[in-house]
């Protein structure tokens, strides 16, 4: 009985110990390490064709991505990257559908449509305001941190929290851009009227709840498929990104890596000609020649085709045959305008953009040349705050020429009479060049001339390249002002109206660090560490390098009276 007594007691005690002397770990809920944040959550609603199925499992997925609405994706935007994103299993939103048990993919007949839903949840996210798109991956292809992979491709359905009446009047516009509903997550801070405010967070976090996201719109067409080479004005020579380039050293290629060389290598004083008073084929024959250019082929290099199309391959490439047997090509359509700089030239979809990369001039840490400048990925990188985005936007001719553009006529939709092999777009000497921070805020302009000789030989003296005024009205541009291009490697960037884009260099061009260097194949290249096939058009060389300025010839001396502006530079 003694015995029981002394056990129970120091049972007693033990339990006393455990209730009062265990330090509790505080660590995690310190709001200064751990602050509050927020969740965007709601349902997700698909109206669409039935899902296809294999091995008693739905294919695909609902993909909802969540953007900053200071920079949403392109075309409205310039992100590279969803804030954050969740992706809701076939599985789970298709529950009660119908499936197969067979290994081989089966997909029902499309005869109707079917309704499904399921809810959704997006953390954390930081206080601020959001758009939030949308679309079923209908291949089961999408991932998330592969350029080449992650956006819709032909037979996904797409959508958003959107404004779904409009979506519907606009049902039968193949190039329609839906409207996006803001989502707004924390406490609203006081603004000007034409800004998006700040938010704050309570000590609670915040949820935005009941968000309706809808998927129902077929995407129609391939994303933009493109391999880039560039014709000298002069030699009419043409250069490919798949050809092993010159091993030659530049500010941005110090090592002389002959797989960095880039397509085309553009001064960052480069100086055109100004728009000729009256247009003639001649005249504006001339004009164009004043521009650095690039030619964008569609799809890869022929020796690449069946490895970017091969199911067995990671790649995948949605590349069918050119016209009249196939529906593959690029889209070159109207866009509704014109060019801002000039009222008589239409502007065409895709858009051609030239963003500029994070800097790695030995080229030790973005061996793939995808990391943009003014992303996270660059601090990650290189350990430096980011540095501002910088766009260099291209001008898209038709049929390879401006006179032709101008006098049309151009496909006003991206119908099949719109699919080209290939396109032609005239590089702008200007850069926009933002704060990564406050993309709504606009950016500066700056370009290295205001004036020029016309491009009409018989019109004499200086005459201005473009409508400063009208530049400046633009939505995206804050200020206009002369000054030399920052220098660095620039990505080159094809987008359709859908939001749907194709981006050279890209992960199928090259090798991480994990996988190796790349070793130059008869056919196509490969991984040495880690073997797979590497698509030398899609690789490091598929880039435009703004250099430093030209060293002789009345431009000389120029960027030092008119420097790249503190705007335009990295920290």
């Amino acid at each position: 009985m003694l015995r029981r007594i002394l056990l129970f007691l120091a049972l007693v005690a033990i339990a006393v110990t455990a209730c009062t002397d265990v330090p509790i770990d505080d660590e995690r809920n310190d709001k200064r390490l751990f602050p509050p944040r927020g969740v965007i959550r709601g349902t997700v609603t698909y109206v669409g064709p039935p899902p296809c199925s294999r091995a008693g499992h739905i294919v695909g997925n609902a993909v909802v991505l969540v953007f900053d609405r200071r920079n949403p994706p392109p075309p409205n935007g310039l992100a590279t990257s969803a804030v954050n994103f969740v992706a809701v299993p076939g599985d789970v939103l298709f529950s009660n559908q119908p499936r197969t048990v067979a290994d081989e993919l089966f997909c029902p007949p499309t005869t109707s449509n079917i309704e499904a839903s399921a809810p959704f949840a997006v953390a954390p996210v930081e206080p601020g305001s959001y758009v939030v798109a949308a679309f079923y991956d209908r291949r089961g292809r999408f991932w998330p941190t592969f350029k080449f992979r992650n956006l819709p491709e032909a037979g996904d359905l797409a959508g958003g929290y959107i404004d779904v009446e409009d979506a519907r009047r606009n049902a039968g516009n193949l190039a329609y851009q839906p409207i996006y509903r803001p989502v707004d997550v924390g406490i609203r801070q006081p603004a000007p009227a034409d800004e998006i405010p700040d938010f704050t967070i309570g000590p609670n976090g915040y949820v935005a709840d009941n968000i309706p996201v809808s998927i129902g719109r077929v995407v129609p067409f391939t994303r933009p498929y493109f391999h880039p080479r560039h014709i000298d004005p002069v030699t009419k020579t043409e250069t490919s990104a798949e050809e092993i380039g010159e091993p030659l050293r530049s500010p941005a290629n110090t090592v002389a890596d002959p797989l960095a060389v880039p397509i085309l290598a553009m001064t960052q004083d480069v100086h055109v000609l100004a728009p000729p008073s009256s247009p003639t084929p001649q005249t504006l024959a001339a004009y164009q020649e004043g521009f650095q250019s690039l030619k964008l082929a569609w799809g890869v290099a022929k020796n690449e085709f069946d490895d970017a199309t091969d199911p067995r391959q990671p790649f995948g490439f949605q590349l069918p045959a050119l016209p009249p047997n196939g529906k593959g090509g690029l889209l070159v359509f109207a866009r509704g305008g014109s060019i801002p700089e000039n009222p008589s030239v239409p502007e065409l979809w895709p858009q051609v953009a030239l963003v500029k990369l994070a800097s790695d001039p030995e080229r030790k840490t973005d061996l793939q040349s995808l990391v943009v400048q003014g992303t996270r990925e660059e601090t990650l990188v290189t350990g430096k705050p980011p540095g501002p985005i910088v766009v260099i936007q291209g001008i898209t001719l038709f049929d390879d020429s401006l006179a032709r553009t101008i006098a049309g006529p151009v496909p006003a939709a991206p119908t099949t009479s719109a699919l080209r092999d290939h396109l032609t777009a005239l590089i702008r000497p200007a850069a926009l060049c933002f704060d990564p921070r406050r993309v709504d805020l606009g950016g500066v302009l700056v370009t290295p001339h205001l004036t020029g000789r016309s491009a009409d030989g018989s019109e004499s003296g200086q005459r201005p390249l473009f409508d400063a005024k009208a530049i400046a009205a633009q939505p995206r541009v804050r200020e206009v002002r002369r000054g030399c291009l920052p220098t660095g490697r620039y990505a080159i960037s094809l987008v359709y109206p859908t939001g749907q884009a194709w981006t050279v260099p890209n992960e199928s061009g090259g090798c991480s660090a994990q996988e190796g260097s790349v070793r130059v194949g008869d056919r196509v290249g490969s991984c040495t560490g880690k073997p797979r096939t590497v698509l030398l058009s899609q690789g490091s060389r598929g880039v435009v390098e703004i250099i430093g300025p030209s060293q002789e010839g009345i431009d000389s001396g120029i960027c030092d009276d008119f420097p790249v502006p503190a705007e335009c530079q990295a920290p």
